[in-house]
């Protein structure tokens, strides 16, 4: 009996994977419902050839040529997250989080972490939802609003042969619910406290009378108020003098502390919302989305360190500064058309456009308020002239209308950037513009035996302020027994700068601008230990990134830009462990990542490390070992307990940072007022959550979750630290969230 029930746990398992991974299948076991899955062996099952986010041709799971993570419906309900930022860091191995003063929050793979967030792509449906202008991934991420949501890809590693430029260091792809995996109405409240908010969500789905496709539809809408400067304190490593704007009580009154905003409060208060509706008919799949978030954040040391904000260049002359904020708004729509042309070749055509809004406000000013608007096509051709060969080709287009008026702050029409000398004094009107790129992809899977496969494949991207663009890959994968899988895989990702540091180049000197490009080689080992264990480990011996990234004048500490500041070379490993059986669900990862060099070009600076000043060897804004545990248990058919654990180890390049920034780094004068053998923000951090989830009903589900628990010992325990920061940090609070979720 224990023996049937493991193996029907597993096989639940793989078929969710295999739903999870986009339901195509190849001519091998093809079944015709989806309940028929549920009859197949577990070896029929591994056997399925599905579409993945990690390549072009259809593969078998084991076969995928990439280090990937699926977070799954039922893994977001168990773990209570609160935004992607939270969700991702929960489950992804070896992914960062960390905090940034000026604008959004920023999430990094591998070392690869940036002053914004340029370095990853985030898609829905498959749909790049990048801002291009000037900040990178930024919607949805945010969101308290997640049951729209069927499942999460994430490709960790170079995607810019499958996604073109800006797929650096990884891919984050969110796939939403169809007329297919939900049918039916559910409602979903949820309500926080200490870190408070409150939201509500309701989703449809309907299938034709025919079978054939059918309507999905959602909306969500939160107040997110967030958690107070006593539970989630801003600690900077210093005393404020007396007389200063604090009057040396930086948390109980003064001149600056009454504007310190909750953690996690919403842009300009505004709700929070996201709005989804999918069609479905035949080869047709048309769907519409909406969102809008943002949040606030805490001005940055500087802005208390130095003249005329804060203390040090006047002491006593602060004035008050109204908290960072940012936002936007995003509009896309969808219109995608599958055929089969035969039984060995079919044909995928695709047209979208999107509408992003961006908003931000900072040292009492609007810095950015403007909106671009993305018209997008695509085809792509898929031809599979034998058992041995399968090929995909296609091309994309995207035109790009910049620097129009902002729908949601139209009186702010406006760009502080590279458009004056002045930049950082005046707020200028951005100009209007416009640019194109034309792409080039495709990919070879050649199944050489039943042991080895090999994947080649590359893309072309022409932008119009970018000369050509490459982003080859070259895979081989051997399996040689039914348990273990071994992968080799090489390959080159790039991005093209933002679209206004581009502009201000093409302007200035009517040059293009030079792609970033990281060259990566990769090995992951994959075994299938027995029908409840599995293991995984990679290893990615040679990371060599021509970064773009912040570079600050050393002539004028006012004036900077984006644009390259040298190679970064890192390598790592990451190992994972599963364990899953009918009741419990356990995994663990711990990820390793090692700056060896920094070659830093004459005349720039970096914030990314202090290697290349002599201070260290390590990254600035990044913890060398990262530890995540997560676990679920079942303890009858109404009550389930989920946990989860994540430890950053330390940052000790932040401390050789700032021991080089003491008096020589580009923004000295912020550096010495930090406390002498201030080590509080060096330190590790450590977030404990804890869920309790029960199920009265087959319609109802009622969840309660405990977030970052160590703090209710420690707060410093809960730190998240800030990029580009001189040793401060936001510690997350302690807090409680409810779901009640009912299904008709």
């Amino acid at each position: 009996m224990a023996g049937r029930l493991v193996t029907f746990s597993c096989r639940i398992i793989v078929v969710v994977v295999l739903l999870c991974s986009g339901q195509v299948f190849s001519e091998g076991v093809v079944p015709e419902k989806e309940e028929e899955l549920f009859e197949m062996s577990i070896e029929q099952l591994m056997e399925i050839e599905v579409a993945s986010t990690a390549t072009l041709t259809e593969a078998k799971p084991r076969l995928v040529p990439a280090a990937m993570t699926t977070i799954t419906e039922a893994q977001i309900q168990g773990s209570g997250a609160r935004s992607l930022f939270e969700l991702l860091d929960i489950y992804v191995p070896n992914l960062q989080w960390i905090r940034h003063h000026w604008e959004a929050d920023h999430m990094g793979l591998r070392g690869i972490l940036n002053d914004r967030d340029d370095k990853y792509l985030m898609l829905v449906n498959g749909r790049v939802m990048n801002e291009r202008t000037h900040y990178g991934a930024m919607s949805e991420r945010d969101l308290v609003l997640l049951k729209d949501i069927h499942h999460i890809d994430i490709v960790r590693g170079p995607g810019s042969s499958l996604y073109g430029p800006g797929a650096v260091s990884m891919v984050i792809n969110i796939i939403t619910h169809n007329a297919e995996t939900f049918q039916g109405t559910e409602i979903t409240g949820r309500l926080g406290a200490i870190e408070e908010f409150y939201s509500g969500e309701v989703k449809h789905g309907h299938k034709f009378k025919d079978g054939d496709g059918g309507v999905f539809a959602y909306f969500g809408v939160a107040d997110y108020w967030g958690a107070n400067g006593h539970d989630a304190p801003q600690i900077f490593p210093f005393d404020f003098p007396d007389g200063g704007s604090q009057a040396g009580e930086p948390y109980l009154g003064g001149g600056l502390y009454p504007l310190i905003n909750n953690d996690g409060e919403a842009h300009r208060d505004l709700p929070p919302l996201k709005i989804y509706v999918e069609v479905t008919k035949g080869n047709w799949d048309i769907w519409m989305r909406y969102t809008r978030g943002g949040q606030q954040g805490v001005w940055d040391i500087q802005d208390l360190a130095t003249d005329p904000w804060g203390w040090a260049g006047a002491p006593g002359s602060a004035i008050s500064l109204y908290p960072n904020s940012y936002g936007y708004q995003q509009a896309t729509g969808y219109v995608g058309y599958k055929k089969e042309l035969d039984e060995k070749t079919s044909l995928d055509l695709a047209f979208s456009y999107d509408m992003f809004d961006f908003e931000h406000y900072t040292e009492n000013r609007i810095r950015d308020a403007y909106r671009e608007d993305e018209y997008y096509g695509k085809i792509l051709l898929r031809w599979q002239p034998n058992e041995q060969h399968k090929i995909a080709l296609g091309g994309e287009y995207s035109h790009q209308d910049l620097g129009l008026r902002s729908p949601g702050w139209p009186e702010a029409y406006a760009r502080s950037s590279l458009w004056s000398p002045q930049s950082w004094i005046v707020i200028n009107p951005m100009p209007r513009w416009s640019t194109n790129m034309y792409s080039i992809l495709g990919e070879h899977q050649w199944t050489i035996s039943d042991k080895w496969t090999t994947f080649l494949g590359g893309r072309l991207d022409d932008h119009t302020y970018c000369d050509w663009m490459f982003s080859p890959r070259a895979a081989l994968v051997y399996t040689p027994n039914k348990k273990d899988t071994y992968k080799v895989m090489w390959s080159r990702s790039v991005r093209a700068n933002f679209e206004e540091e581009m502009k201000g180049q093409a302007d200035s000197d009517g040059g293009c601008s030079n792609p970033e490009k990281l060259g990566s080689i990769e090995f992951r080992y994959e075994r299938q230990h027995s029908k409840n264990l599995d293991f995984a480990a990679s290893v990615f011996v040679h990371y060599s990134l021509e970064l773009i990234s912040w570079n600050q004048s050393l002539v004028d500490p006012n004036m900077g830009n984006s644009t390259g500041v040298g190679v970064q070379k890192d390598y790592g490993v990451e190992l994972e462990a599963s364990y899953h059986t009918e009741k419990t669900r356990l995994m663990i990862s711990h990820g390793y990542t090692k700056l060896y060099d920094f070659e830093l070009e004459p005349g720039k600076s970096t914030y990314v490390t202090a290697k290349p000043y002599g201070y260290g060897d390590d990254f600035a804004n990044w913890s060398n070992h990262i530890t995540k545990v997560t676990a679920q248990h079942k303890l009858n058919d109404r009550w389930t307990l989920d946990a989860s654990l994540r430890i950053y180890w330390g940052f000790p390049g932040m401390k050789d940072w700032n021991e080089y920034a003491e008096g020589r780094g580009p923004r000295w004068w912020e550096s010495e007022v930090i406390e002498e053998g201030w080590a509080r923000a060096y330190r590790g951090n450590y977030y404990l959550n804890l869920g309790l989830q029960y199920k009265p009903s087959d319609n109802l589900t009622v969840g309660i979750t405990g977030y970052n628990l160590l703090g209710i010992f420690n707060s410093d325990l809960n730190k998240r630290n800030y990029l580009r920061s001189y040793g401060d940090y936001r510690s997350h609070a302690s807090a409680i969230g409810v779901s009640v979720t009912y299904r008709f």
